[in-house]
């Protein structure tokens, strides 16, 4: 009796050392310094682990996968960037995974950016792989299930303020700035499109010229009257930033040699709209494409201050430009 006491007193002893391990292993804290893990979609509760392991935040991935397993997080981890700083315990990266406690990302994507600008700012600000993205938004299959059938997302991924899981996958970032497109693009917009003559595309093409022209939103109206006013005649459009788009550089004054480059884009050699749009346009310069000024412009130039000078006859442009350039003491100067 007294020998069997003694070993139940061993075991007791045992379990209670044991299970005292077991809770110090689980709740004792190291201080890190910020440290993050990826989780893919498809990855196992093992390669999760694995990386854990990697990054030197758990000391006994088997026995964190056991405990894992048996608290059921393996099968609901959420992909996405955990990120892991201060005081960490196994039980707090636990508890995070089973939180689904990954890194949101606040984007905004600025009004006149373009897809290759897009798609730098989303790998820079949530990690979305940029070849991945640039491959997608050229995907006429892939653009095609989105309602996109042109073939080419440039102008569909609506500019506004994002909040992505850091790390998602590019066709669900496209999706959801095609899908706030769709939004805000309501049936009575599209109604007076087509009063106006515009298609869907025709329409986004139109208001990215005059975002791209205008710096001033209380102008935009203005500079859409013109291209109206073009388009309605059969007149080139002859927008700069057209050329400058076919060109594929960054957006400058143009040289007087630039008027003759070689590009489907260039509406001083082609008529009618471009073959898409040319950024992506915020609702002011789709509101504005929508509804112009009632004007009879057909011309105007920069002043020089980030607004423009109008004009109904091509003598009176010739004589602003001419006054604008002796006033700036340029060169050329850049107008439409």
């Amino acid at each position: 009796i007294r020998l069997l006491s003694k070993i139940a007193a061993v075991a007791l002893l045992a379990v209670l050392v044991i299970g005292g391990i077991g809770v110090w292993w689980l709740f004792s804290g190291t201080a890190i310094p910020t440290t993050s893990i990826i989780v893919e979609s498809g990855d196992t509760f093992a390669a999760v682990v694995g990386k854990l392991h990697d990054k030197n935040l758990v000391g006994f991935p088997w026995l964190f996968s056991k405990i894992g397993t048996l608290a059921d997080i393996d099968r609901h981890i959420i992909p996405g960037r955990y990120d892991f700083s201060g005081q960490v315990s196994n039980y707090t990266i636990l508890d995070k995974l089973n939180r689904g406690d990954i890194l949101i990302a606040t984007v905004t994507i600025p009004e006149g950016y373009g897809l290759k600008q897009i798609g730098k700012l989303l790998y820079d600000k949530c990690g979305v792989e940029q070849q991945v993205f640039d491959s997608l938004t050229r995907d006429r299959a892939y653009l095609a299930t989105l309602g996109i059938t042109v073939g080419f997302a440039e102008g569909y991924l609506f500019p506004e303020t994002y909040r992505f899981r850091w790390g998602l996958p590019a066709t669900e970032a496209i999706a959801a700035m095609v899908k706030l497109l769709d939004e805000r693009l309501s049936p009575p917009l599209l109604a007076r499109a087509d009063s106006l003559g515009y298609n869907r595309h025709n329409l986004l093409t139109m208001a990215s010229i005059v975002q791209r022209e205008g710096k001033e939103p209380d102008e935009f109206p203005r500079i859409a009257s013109v291209y109206k006013n073009r388009y309605k005649i059969g007149m080139r459009l002859q927008a700069d930033p057209t050329v400058l788009y076919g060109m594929g550089g960054a957006y400058r004054k143009l040289l007087y040699r630039d008027y003759k480059f070689p590009s489907p884009y260039n509406t001083y050699l082609h008529p009618g709209l471009p073959p898409t749009p040319i950024c992506s346009p915020g609702m002011k310069a789709i509101m504005a494409a929508l509804y112009p000024e009632e004007t009879k412009y057909l011309y105007f130039v920069a002043d020089g201050t980030g607004r423009h000078v109008f004009n109904t006859t091509f003598d009176a442009h010739k004589r602003d430009i001419r006054a604008i350039r002796k006033r700036l003491n340029t060169t050329g100067g850049s107008g439409s």
